[in-house]
């Protein structure tokens, strides 16, 4: 019966090799070799291998001589390669290689007990009884050293149960080099960390003996090396097993390419070792007294690892063994900066657990301790003064003493002792804005009020608790005020809010936007303020708020102060509208129309006006009237419509902006028609230098958000300008408004869908066209149908048509756009399609985003379980509907949001599916967004309906949708 054994052999010009043979045992014992296993034997299964066979095999393959000359040679065939094969390039290339897959099989033989013989070339019978022994536990060295005046004799022999065994004048076959494997009396000896080059002075020598003047260097290289790596004994010198504690160290360095890494070392006593370092031992060699000392220190492999983790835990990634750098931001390099803040950051983690810090081939030293900001504000009249104090090591500097730095982006400070302290990025994103509006004098900063959004919120309300709770009210959370008494009107709870909103912002000097939708009454919560604000005594004597009043009387506040008149600028056409407005709601309030024949003659305009309480005039009179209007403090001036005065280099602009009033406020319901500046002249108008100056509000906001979308930006402007503006759209205030309200999107394809979608109209169209031409119109309307659904199908996603591909889709991007804004105000929407794959598309991508949804096709089992889901689960905000499966009998009241993701040609269609969410029982206003894609057969038919009422019909009402269409309407629609 054939067996797998393993020969040892030696070959021309390479030395000892095994092969894997088959043999068999005849019956006086002895073995009669068959043929080498190959891997063909494998793949044939001529043989049944076990996996340690295979692997042997396999191994031993790859040294085989065919498989050396393919790898190796550029000769023509095997037999001459191997005549001219230098023994160099063999030492060099190829025993590498043999000796390293020779190690591994023969790790394999011993655990799977692989016989194993040598095959000697003088003999030609192999006998059992020569199986060669090959244990599984490797076999160690015993070096010997004995230093005297002769100088240093050694010995190296093989340690073994019995005791040591040297090697001189025995038969050794050396089976690898590296590494080393002996065969010695039928014995393999097997090393793991000692080549063979160390044995073979031994095989011919007891010893060795180094003179007296190279002893020195011997000992410090080999009997270093020796006493780290191996057992030995010695005489004439010491071995001292110490203990050392670890100290480990980042070192901050460039690597080659000149990026920041850090290098982590362990330090034992006085040496240090880069992290990875193999060996477990450390020695340090050294000469006292004449003696040579060897201090071996065992390394604290545990705590090492416990570096490693606890770097890795405070964000280092590693590039290598011993090399870190703090996890890649946008996947780019960290820089030095960051490096360095890194390490300021992590200073107080990285001193508990001992890690020391040291720089090296940089020009500068950089301050890698904690860093520390403390910050208060204190509060003068309209001002906070801040005091900001940055603590470094027990230093103590001035914030403002960096402020130019912040504002120009640069991060390097130089500390009084010289050390480059490199300001946290975090500071620039959280205190460039603050440093830009903060006025400085010598080492003291502050800031106006109308900034407070720029200070931090909880801090603010440590150290100014009585004015925080003042401007709380700007954050619109309640309704504090009722309305004011002597108003002929109920306001509505958003109204009641507005007029809270702006007493809150006189109470505090602030001005402010009112920038409600059209019609959601500006007018009535402006009347309200101004009614608050002034006297509601002597009403008796008031006819109506028309009525001029004595020349010599005085209009009283409250408390009795008299107030001065408030100016209400508007254009012409609204004059009389506000006139009769104030009249009907505040009768109490006197008025005095501020043109014709009774503009002012003069710059003693008080004269006239302190007998009134609303001054109306025009923007026009305003514009050509300042020189009279300027020399009247008003206690308000109101702009209407005040995106009159969105050019801050108008006449306009300059000319209201010299009026001289106690508060303002601006009421548009555009507060923003071209661009941001328009919000800059308004705001600035009402609360002077909240935005900074033009330029820079241009060059800091404006360019950014416009220009690049710079969303850090756009927040920062928000956060600066909610407080003093209030708009409420009519969406918010749904119970006042009309119920439902739609809207036709025309999304744009991409460059993808497009091509996608042109090249399939022109295959449809040529192959529509021929075949009417063959047989008309009324015989290929299924053709023209299946086309057109075709069609529609790309326009919503060419993913519908066609799963391999990968692109995108305008209206897909449109849809999302919309979803996402109305989940984020916390709507819930009902996205229709008549297609089910389309539905599948958009709840692939919901899942992606990680957004809750209901699902409901004609596919779906528990119908009720969905519904539930939609309109129990608050967190549900989705429900993707088919409109065969969802079109009747739902009552969604929860949502008020509607998609309808592709045109419904027959009108009824879409109004069943508006109807899930609009009726009985629904509280808030219906948004129903339809969606088409440009110069798509969508818009087209959108088009054609218009001019041909009975297409939609034509869709719901025959089996043949097209068939009453002309050939040159079909013809227009595919065109």
């Amino acid at each position: 019966m054939e067996q797998l054994i393993v020969i040892i052999s030696e070959k021309r010009n390479l030395g000892m090799t095994l092969i894997p043979f088959f043999a068999e045992a005849s019956e006086n014992s002895i073995l009669q070799l068959v043929e080498p296993a190959t891997e063909d034997h494998i793949e044939k299964d001529r043989f049944s291998f076990s996996p340690a066979q295979e692997e042997i095999v396999k191994l031993l393959s790859a040294i085989s001589e065919q498989s050396l000359f393919k790898r190796f040679s550029r000769q023509k065939n095997l037999k001459l390669f191997f005549e001219k094969l230098e023994s160099k390039f063999a030492d060099d290339h190829i025993r590498p290689l043999m000796d390293s897959k020779i190690t591994q099989a023969l790790d394999i033989i011993a655990l799977a007990d692989v016989p194993v013989f040598y095959k000697n070339p003088n003999y030609s019978h192999l006998y059992e009884s020569d199986r060669i022994k090959v244990r599984t536990l490797f076999d160690a060295p015993h070096f010997s050293f004995d230093l005297d005046d002769n100088g240093l004799r050694y010995t190296l022999k093989i340690k073994t149960e019995k005791g040591e065994m040297g090697l001189t004048n025995r038969d050794v076959l050396e089976i690898t080099a590296t590494p080393c494997t002996f065969l010695i009396n039928n014995q393999l000896f097997r090393f793991q960390h000692i080549d063979s080059k160390k044995f073979r002075p031994f095989l011919k020598v007891n010893h060795l003996l180094i003179q007296p003047r190279s002893v020195d260097a011997y000992m410090h290289s080999f009997v270093e090396n020796c006493v780290r790596d191996y057992h030995v004994e010695v005489k004439g010198f010491f071995i001292n097993n110490k203990s050392a504690a670890l100290k480990p160290i980042l070192i901050l360095q460039p690597d080659l390419s000149h990026a920041p890494v850090l290098t982590l070392k362990f330090k034992y006593d006085e040496r240090e070792y880069m992290a990875g370092t193999k060996s477990k031992v450390f020695v340090n060699h050294r000469k006292m007294m004449g003696h040579h000392i060897f201090d071996r220190f065992e390394r604290d492999i545990e705590k090492e690892q416990h570096i490693v983790q606890i770097l890795n835990q405070l964000g280092l990634a590693a590039i290598s063994e011993s090399q870190y750098r703090p996890r890649a931001v946008d996947k780019e390099l960290p820089t030095l900066p960051h490096v360095i803040e890194w390490l300021n950051t992590h200073a107080e983690a990285l001193h508990r657990e001992g890690i020391m810090l040291d720089q090296q081939d940089y020009d500068e030293h950089y301050y890698a301790g904690k860093v520390s900001l403390s910050m208060r504000y204190i509060e003068e009249n309209d001002w906070f003064d801040i005091q900001a104090v940055i603590n470094i090591d027990g230093q103590q500097i001035p914030f403002q003493r960096i402020r130019q730095h912040i504002l120009r982006g640069r991060r390097e400070y130089r500390l009084p002792n010289g050390e480059i302290f490199i300001i946290p990025e975090e500071w620039f994103t959280r205190y460039t804005d603050l440093m830009h509006f903060a006025k400085e004098e010598g080492d003291k900063l502050s800031i106006n009020k109308i900034h407070y959004k720029l200070l931090d919120e909880e801090q603010l309300q440590e150290e100014s608790p009585v004015w925080q709770a003042q401007v709380a009210a700007l954050q619109q959370q309640t309704i504090q005020s009722a309305s004011p008494e002597g108003l002929a009107a109920t306001l509505r709870p958003y109204q009641l809010e507005g007029f809270t909103w702006m007493r809150t912002l006189n109470t505090n000097a602030f001005g402010g936007i009112l920038a409600d939708d059209m019609g959601l009454g500006k007018t009535i919560q402006t009347i309200a303020l101004l009614l608050n604000e002034y006297t509601k005594a002597d009403t008796s004597a008031q006819k109506n708020g028309l009525e001029q009043l004595n020349l010599f009387d005085t209009v009283k506040g409250f408390n009795n102060t008299t107030l001065p008149a408030s100016l209400i600028v508007m254009p012409t056409s609204l004059i009389h509208n506000w006139a009769n407005e104030i009249a009907r709601f505040a009768p109490a309030l006197k008025i005095y129309l501020y043109t014709g024949n009774n503009r002012a003659k003069s710059k003693d305009i008080g004269k006239i006006l302190k007998h009134y309480h609303i001054v109306l005039t025009s923007y026009g009179i305003a514009r050509n009237d300042i020189e009279y209007l300027k020399h009247y403090n008003f206690h308000y001036t109101i702009l209407d419509e005040s995106q009159n005065i969105k050019n801050p280099g108008s006449k306009i602009y300059q000319a209201v902006s010299e009026i001289q009033t106690q508060h303002k406020l601006v009421l548009t319901g555009t507060p923003i028609e071209n661009a941001l500046v328009d919000l800059w002249a308004q705001m600035n108008f009402v609360n002077k230098g909240l935005l900074g100056k033009l330029n820079f509000f241009k060059n800091h906001f404006a360019g950014p958000i416009e220009k690049k979308q710079d969303e850090a930006k756009e927040q920062k402007l928000r956060l600066l300008i909610s407080p003093f503006i209030l708009r409420r759209t009519k969406e918010m205030v749904a119970k006042e408004l009309p119920p439902v309200s739609e809207q036709t999107l025309v999304c744009d394809m991409t460059e993808e869908q497009q091509k996608f979608y042109e090249r399939e109209k022109s295959g449809i169209r040529n192959e529509l066209l021929k075949a009417i031409e063959q047989t008309g119109v009324n015989k290929n309307a299924i053709l023209a149908l299946q086309g057109l659904t075709r069609l529609r199908q790309i326009a919503n996603h060419p993913a519908l048509v066609d799963d391999k591909y990968e692109g995108s889709s305008g209206k897909y991007e449109q849809i999302f756009e919309k979803l996402s804004s109305a989940i984020s105000e916390n709507h819930k929407v009902l996205i229709f399609s008549s297609f089910v794959k389309d539905l599948e598309l958009i709840e692939r991508d919901l899942k992606k985003k990680g957004l809750k949804y209901a699902k409901l096709t004609g596919a779906t089992t528990e119908r009720q379980k969905e519904i539930k889901r939609f309109t129990d689960n608050e967190e549900c905000r989705v429900f993707l509907i088919s409109l065969k499966a969802g079109g009747v009998g739902l009552n969604l009241v929860e949502a008020d949001y509607v998609f309808v993701l592709n045109p419904w040609w027959n009108p009824a269609a879409e109004a069943q599916a508006i109807n899930r969410a609009h009726r009985i029982g629904q509280t808030k206003n219906v948004f129903v967004y339809k969606f088409i894609s440009g110069d798509t057969i969508e818009e087209k038919i959108a088009r054609l309906q218009e001019r041909k009422a009975a297409l939609a019909d034509t869709f719901i009402t025959t089996n043949n949708p097209l068939k009453d269409l002309s050939e040159d309407a079909l013809r227009e629609l595919f065109a």
